[in-house]
């Protein structure tokens, strides 16, 4: 709190009435974090795109922002913390995975119906990060990520796609 309160100009009482507590100041920090990692890179609106390009460019917006060191370093901070605070990993899952699932159902509700998009949507995401996510979370060092990536990008798209 200390950190925080110097870091924004204000004395720490200002920072503990303002979120209430450690957890709180730390729930905001995750659900912008969250939000801001996704959702404005990704348009509103239906394109003109094929639903191809449209998943490619979803999967590649997943990829580079869910490793980017600041999204990793909250990724390990949610999952040590979530069993401790599990409203934590609700706020998580509700602007993360759920988020980004529910980006790529109305993408696929193009070819398919509400249901049917919305299991598709989840095996994307599920194989748009793989491997590569994993273990980056786990602090390998992964020299080939960008080849992975491409490659687990366009099987995810063939797979929700049959």
């Amino acid at each position: 709190m200390d950190d925080v309160a110097a870091a924004a100009g204000v004395g720490k009482q200002t920072v503990y009435r303002h979120f209430g507590s450690k957890e709180a100041l730390f729930l905001g920090l995750m659900q912008s974090m969250c939000a801001s990692a996704i959702t404005t890179t990704v348009p509103a609106h239906p394109t003109k795109r094929s639903i191809e390009d449209e998943l490619r460019a979803l999967g590649q917006l997943l990829a580079t922002s869910l490793i980017a060191p600041d999204s990793l370093a909250l990724y390990r901070s949610i999952v040590a913390e979530a069993g401790r605070l599990p409203v934590l990993g609700a706020i998580f899952y509700q602007h993360g995975p759920q988020l980004a699932r529910s980006m790529a159902a109305r993408i696929l509700t193009k070819r398919f119906d509400e249901k049917t998009a919305a299991a598709r949507a989840s095996t994307f995401v599920a194989l748009v990060l793989g491997d590569v996510h994993l273990e980056m979370t786990l602090g390998y060092e992964v020299p080939d990520f960008k080849a992975r990536f491409k490659k687990q990008i366009e099987e995810a798209i063939q797979a929700s796609l049959r």
